[in-house]
């Protein structure tokens, strides 16, 4: 059986942050792909996507498909400088809310990009969704669920031979959303959680959650692993590294780093 490879290219939320004090767990925006032989599922478009396009014309992807969760434009910065869409023969396929082909093909064009969806050589294709529905991509069965975030955000699970993987950034975490994604996400191997704030910094009404929370869920549900990430833009590689001696003296705690790939 095939290795998952869930590997990690964007970890910021709302900004990128390329400066020095930052290079240790990564600046770019969300951004993260499973692959399994040589299906390639990318989770979000941020700034991280553009490392992602290259490795993905040094491998010869062809045919990929993306999961987004939402169009805040952090989680989009990507698609303005991935090559991929260059590419002759390359197929991308993109899923997200009621709207997405609409929003996308605005946000490329004049004046915000000089070209539109028609001019690259890639060809783009759109699939709508609605949260709490279920398909197929090719041996993943995708399940989704509503997130509690402004303007509404995707959560993602993704199973195969009894193998799953959960996707639950931009979601702020009350009791009614703990119940409901500790049931969504109960018994799979690794989930990658909204880790914007720390405690102290919790602003209730942004549509984001805590380390603290995420290895709450994790032990409720039976999760095997836990992925931090969507820093906020003001946490330094000292301040992370500061969180993470605290959070990860649970073993089933990680946080994310740009260029970590994990297998389930």
């Amino acid at each position: 059986m095939q290795d998952w490879e869930i590997s990690v290219w964007g970890v910021r939320g709302s900004a990128p942050v390329p400066s020095k004090e930052f290079m240790e767990y990564g600046g770019n925006t969300s951004c993260f792909s499973v692959k399994r032989e040589n299906h390639v599922i990318i989770f979000d478009m941020g700034t991280g996507l553009t490392r992602l396009g290259r490795e993905l014309i040094k491998q010869k992807i062809m045919r990929f498909d993306v999961l987004l969760s939402h169009l805040h434009i952090d989680h989009l910065l990507g698609l303005f400088s991935f090559q991929p869409l260059f590419c002759p023969g390359i197929e991308m396929h993109i899923y997200g809310r009621i709207g997405l082909e609409e929003d996308i093909r605005k946000l490329l064009s004049p004046p915000w990009y000089p070209l539109g969806v028609e001019d690259f050589s890639a060809k783009i294709h759109f699939h709508e969704i609605e949260p709490e529905k279920s398909f197929h991509l090719g041996e993943f069965l995708v399940s989704t669920i509503k997130g509690n975030h402004p303007n509404g955000s995707i959560l993602y699970r993704l199973d195969s031979d009894g193998e799953s993987f959960v996707y639950a950034l931009d979601c702020e975490c009350d009791r009614e959303t703990f119940l409901q994604l500790s049931e969504f996400a109960y018994g799979s191997d690794l989930m990658v959680w909204d880790s914007y704030f720390i405690e102290k910094d919790f602003k209730k009404g942004w549509g984001h959650s805590t380390w603290k929370q995420g290895i709450e869920i994790a032990q409720e549900a039976n999760i095997g692993r836990v992925l931090m990430a969507h820093y906020h833009s003001e946490y330094t590689d000292i301040f992370l590294r500061e969180q993470e001696n605290i959070a990860c003296k649970d073993k089933i705690c990680i946080f994310s780093k740009e260029g970590m790939t994990l297998r389930i």
